[in-house]
């Protein structure tokens, strides 16, 4: 996965001082997991944070200075992190202005770049947080600690042993992949294509069952009713108790949850909405809402087809990316917004998924070096 480097500094730099926001945090956190490069940053400023140096560098600076240089910055800087979010900014000064001359420091004194080698980025494989990365694109069995790991096809379980519920993974699907994962509750995982899950080894006795998803996935939650099962998301929680749903919150501000069997709720901050078996919540301009949902085209992706029914193709190009790993260019943007109604088979060569798109909408598309192009 991609991330804007300046977004994602400045929430790094919230996130050292302690003034980043639960949400903003949840999206750092999935950022280090999942960016080789950019973890090894993170923890390059850590180290840094705790040296003479960095002391030196964060003592001697003057915020009320700092303000009367950069503040008449944010005008010019339409299209930055820091503009889009300057009421926030000026909300908190007196901290938040330390961020440009913080992060350029930091980022001066490290040659570290945000790419994730492509000989793991492209496998599924799993990162535990003591460092350790482990391909999981063969039969294998691997031990970490004090939990065993056995990769089966497309299908990952784990023993846990004495691992506590301090210690945590996660589970990378690349573009192009689909994989599945038995938690150490029974609960079982199928991601979509570039999708992550990021989960406790173990689940603690006396805590809630919480799990990290970035992109899609189907649950079928192993029941318990002592302990709550919640799926984090970049939009919001679900919360469950022993249920069958799917999760799609691939895009920041777009999210849906469609309930197949049992009860959940969807929930964020200001709003709350339980689900029945055939419904499915939606965010719409920051508001929960519900709607019935076709069973065989929100799932059918588990069985590698995706039905669309008057979907413009920028969405279904966004799936193309996503299950053939290529990227999507516009040489006529009001292409884009063209409606069409079929499906796409993951099974076929992108090839073939092409020429079936170009035969029943006469648009033209073509396919080099990895970049899809419409016209």
């Amino acid at each position: 996965m991609e991330y804007n480097k300046e977004y994602i500094q400045g929430l790094l730099f919230e996130k050292i001082t302690g003034t980043i926001s639960e949400e903003d945090n949840f999206i750092a956190e999935q950022a280090i997991e999942q960016d080789a490069g950019l973890r090894e940053f993170w923890e390059t400023l850590l180290v840094k944070m705790k040296s003479a140096k960095g002391s030196s560098f964060l003592s001697g600076l003057d915020a009320d200075a700092a303000w009367s240089k950069t503040g008449p910055r944010f005008n010019e800087m339409s299209d930055s992190f820091f503009y889009r979010n300057r009421r926030m900014l000026y909300g908190a000064a007196a901290v938040l202005i330390l961020a440009l001359p913080f992060v350029w420091y930091f980022s001066s004194t490290t040659d570290t770049t945000f790419v994730v080698p492509e000989q793991i980025s492209k496998q599924v494989h799993l990162k535990i947080e003591n460092g350790t990365a482990v391909d999981l694109s063969s039969d294998r069995i691997v031990t970490v600690g004090q939990t065993h790991f056995n990769a089966n096809q497309k299908e990952l379980s784990y023993t846990s042993g004495d691992a506590g519920p301090k210690e945590w993974a996660t589970l990378v699907v690349p573009a192009a992949k689909d994989y599945r994962i038995s938690l150490s509750d029974g609960t079982q995982v199928w991601l979509n294509a570039a999708s992550s899950l990021r989960f406790p080894v173990q689940f603690g006795p006396q805590q809630a069952r919480e799990v990290y998803l970035s992109g899609e996935a189907y649950f079928e939650v192993a029941k318990n009713p002592e302990q709550e099962f919640i799926v984090h998301t970049n939009g919001p929680d679900i919360h469950v108790h022993g249920t069958s749903f799917n999760v799609n919150a691939y895009e920041q501000g777009r999210f849906a949850a469609a309930l197949v069997a049992g009860s959940v709720s969807a929930t964020t901050k200001h709003q709350s909405i339980k689900l029945k078996p055939g419904q499915e919540a939606i965010l719409e301009r920051g508001n929960l809402q519900t709607r019935p949902f076709d069973v065989q085209n929100v799932l059918s992706w588990r069985n590698g087809t995706y039905f669309f029914h008057k979907q413009p193709l920028s969405e279904i190009a966004t799936v193309l990316s996503r299950w053939f790993d290529v990227k999507i260019a516009w040489k006529t943007p009001e292409v884009a917004e063209q409606t069409f109604t079929g499906e796409i088979d993951k099974k076929l060569p992108i090839e073939v998924v092409i020429a079936n798109l170009q035969l029943s909408s006469g648009i033209k598309a073509e396919l080099k070096n990895g970049t899809l192009t419409f016209q």
